[in-house]
């Protein structure tokens, strides 16, 4: 049967606002795609809560991962001719994405239930406090709430209550529709949004209220089931009107929604039905009637609403209730404007979950693109430290194998051999003797190309420039001198230090010379042209005896007999740090051509080898050190080798210009060949017969001149 077109047109204009006004006050916020693409609303399909939960995320990324390839699969299927199987496989792929859709809002429902959780406890906890707190509770079942708030699926509650019905109005109302609207709206949803169901689940109460509520029992209410999606549904009749009301709140958004239709003119529309004929009895029913279908409406809407606001893989229940509504006296142009609204929600809901995916997909790119850039990098350096270890084994090898051999002898002096330094050409050697001789050798020769006469006591340090044409020497007479190195000629002197000159080195960088003295404890910088004094440093509390500057020139380092290495900055004479060792004086120092290691000889019998930058102890050389297996790199002030010179204490220390050996000499008269790289002792050269004061390693690598007490240099050589 169809209502009169009058009747229906009336209930089409009273229900359409409604749609509208719900759709804007409880569905999500109009956004268009160009917003969703820039920054997700709290209207979009969960809140940030959920998104930024890692197994949300991860889920996402699957989900995106498992679309890109059904596209991919579709496309491949475009191209298959025959009809069955296209088909099949498409349904296929359908079937997939949905099962997929549904995993996605399965889990979405697990985390809000898991974000209601900590809500509902504290509601539990001062449930009593509300109760007691506001009589209007006790006309409500405090059991039935705490089950409300302790039910463990996540879910839509839709509660509906008695209808306030004027005394005035017919006995059929008062007496029917309170029992219709509750049984028939409880049937209705568990067949259309069953409480266990997967999709739109709501748990319905048709007898939670015992009396008819207001909208200020709604927000009362509210503060006990905030935690809990609730729509509830009341309404008032007087003799000649209805009064259809909504309460609403989310999880997302918690603020009560009250929503009221414009008053339905019951008594109009009885008075239409019996001009149609039809008897009292049957117009009432008819009237009733349209009152449960337009909750069930409500109902139905609400429920879509609300899913539609939480997940945007929900499809709307409503779309398939046209029959259903069609027994109950309504035409399809009553549900039409709820109808659209869904399907506008639900058009907005996708928008904003595709700029999300999108985004998603976006950063997955970039992070993939990063995976791989990390994942070549770390490819790259464990080539490259594999490289590095073979050519580390190669050389050791190498090194190991070589034979040192001493291939001449220099005599000439009358005295201790007490420095030496090689040319950077590697064909001069210059060594300064106690004797109070420097002395020019050819090394390709062999010849004594001249002796320098001038100091009046033994000379301790020479250092030849970097340009090869200058040599500087420190001498005990406190002077330090300048030298032509091919014709010998003395170009200046100038007073150095208080009773000695120890040790003098020439900055490879700029015109520097720096000097350490004795009883002054100090190191002097001058220049190398003019000789003017530049800046004196002062820190070590002892004679200081040796100095050396890295191959940048920027740092200075020096070892003095308080026990102490120092390291300076040289434009600023700023101490940088001090390296303390035992409580032993350091002899000498050394620096390695990639400015990284510093090696220091001390009276302990070690060589210590330390981070120039940092200071760290990487390892202390051990003359038993070839015994043992394996070097590992040392933290702050650890050591993996202990290299004791048992039978004689340290005196000198070079690095070879590869970086791969040092060599150091000692009072038992031998010299000792280190790898650099493994700590490893490869060679012991035995020949002299006093302490060996200085070693020199020329620039190629295999020639060494050692200088000793024995009075003689010696000139070693490598096959």
């Amino acid at each position: 049967m169809v209502l009169p077109r009058p009747v229906s047109d009336t209930l089409i204009e009273l229900l359409k606002p409604v749609a509208c006004e719900l759709g804007e006050r409880l569905g999500a916020s109009a956004v268009n795609e160009r917003y969703a693409e820039i920054e997700p609303s709290g209207s979009s399909a969960l809140n940030q809560q959920i998104k930024k939960d890692p197994r949300w995320t991860k889920a996402q990324v699957k989900y995106l991962q498992r679309q890109q390839a059904r596209e991919q699969e579709l496309i491949a299927i475009a191209s298959i001719e025959e009809e069955k199987v296209k088909e099949e496989r498409a349904n296929r792929i359908r079937a997939e994405e949905l099962r997929d859709q549904r995993t996605i809002s399965r889990l979405g429902r697990e985390l809000m239930r898991e974000i209601q959780s900590e809500a509902i406890r504290v509601k539990l906890n001062e449930i009593q406090i509300i109760w007691d707190r506001d009589n209007w509770f006790s006309n409500l079942s405090r059991q039935e709430t705490e089950q409300i708030l302790q039910q463990q699926q996540h879910r839509l509650l839709l509660l509906v209550a008695p209808a306030k019905i004027s005394q005035d109005c017919p006995d059929s109302f008062r007496h029917n529709l309170n029992i219709e609207l509750p049984a028939k709206l409880r049937t209705f949803l568990n067949q259309h949004y069953p409480q266990h169901g997967e999709s739109s689940p709501v748990q319905f109460y048709g007898d939670y209220f015992k009396n008819p509520i207001s909208d200020i029992d709604v927000e009362r209410l509210q503060t006990v089931l905030s935690p809990v999606p609730t729509a509830i549904l009341y309404s008032d009749i007087s003799d000649y009107e209805v009064n259809f009301h909504v309460g609403f709140w989310g999880i997302i958004n918690q603020n009560v929604s009250l929503v009221a239709m414009q008053p339905w003119n019951w008594e109009e529309v009885y008075h239409q039905l019996e001009a149609e004929g039809k008897d009292e009895k049957v117009s009432l029913r008819i009237i009733r009637q349209i009152i449960v279908t337009i909750h069930k409406l409500l109902a139905a809407f609400l429920a879509d609403l609300y899913y539609l606001k939480i997940d945007f893989t929900h499809e709307p229940q409503l779309f398939n209730l046209e029959a259903e509504f069609a027994q109950e006296w309504f035409s399809q142009d009553w549900a039409l404007p709820y109808m659209e609204t869904l399907k506008e929600i639900q058009e907005q809901q996708r928008i904003t979950y595709k700029g999300e995916m999108r985004r998603l997909a976006l950063r997955e790119a970039k992070a993939r693109a990063e995976r791989k850039r990390l994942e070549e990098e770390a490819l790259k350096s464990r080539q490259e430290a594999e490289a590095k270890s073979k050519r580390a084994k190669e050389f050791a090898h190498k090194l190991k194998n070589l034979k040192w051999r001493c291939a001449y002898t220099l005599p000439g002096h009358s005295s201790f051999v007490n420095s030496l330094a090689i040319s950077p050409d590697g064909e001069i050697l210059a060594s300064g003797s106690w004797d109070k001789t420097i002395k020019i050798w050819n090394l390709e020769t062999r010849e004594l190309v001249g002796t320098l006469t001038g100091h009046s006591d033994r000379v301790n340090s020479v250092a030849i420039s970097y340009d090869g044409k200058m040599l500087v020497s420190g001498s005990s007479d406190e002077t330090i001198k300048f030298w032509n190195l091919y014709n010998g000629d003395l170009l200046c002197t100038f007073p150095g230090h208080s009773m000695e000159v120890n040790s003098v080195a020439i900055n490879p960088k700029g015109q520097i010379i720096a000097s350490c003295g004795g009883a002054d404890n100090t190191i002097k910088l001058w220049n190398l042209r003019t000789g003017e004094l530049l800046r004196t440093l002062r820190g070590h509390s002892d004679n200081v005896n040796a100095v050396v500057f890295s191959p940048d020139g920027k740092i200075l380092a020096s070892g003095s007999s308080d026990a102490t290495s120092k390291v300076w900055d040289v434009e600023s004479g700023k101490l940088l740090r001090t390296l303390s060792g035992l409580n032993v004086g350091v002899n000498s120092v050394a620096i390695a051509p990639d400015g990284q290691i510093l090696a220091s000889v001390s009276n302990d019998y070690t060589i210590k080898l330390r981070n120039l930058h940092t200071g760290s102890l990487l390892r202390i050389l051990n003359s038993n050190s070839a015994k043992r297996k394996g070097v590992a790199n040392l933290g702050m002030n650890e050591a993996v080798h202990i290299l004791r010179n048992y039978v004689s204490r340290g005196d000198s220390v070079a690095i070879s210009r590869d970086g791969l050996t040092l060599a150091s000499g000692c009072d038992d008269n031998k010299i000792n060949i280190w790898s650099l790289q493994t700590g490893e002792l490869l060679s012991t050269l035995e020949g002299h017969s006093g302490t060996v004061y200085s070693v020199a390693i020329a620039p190629s690598g295999n020639l060494l001149a050692s200088g000793s007490a024995d009075e003689t240099i010696k000139i070693w050589c490598c096959d």
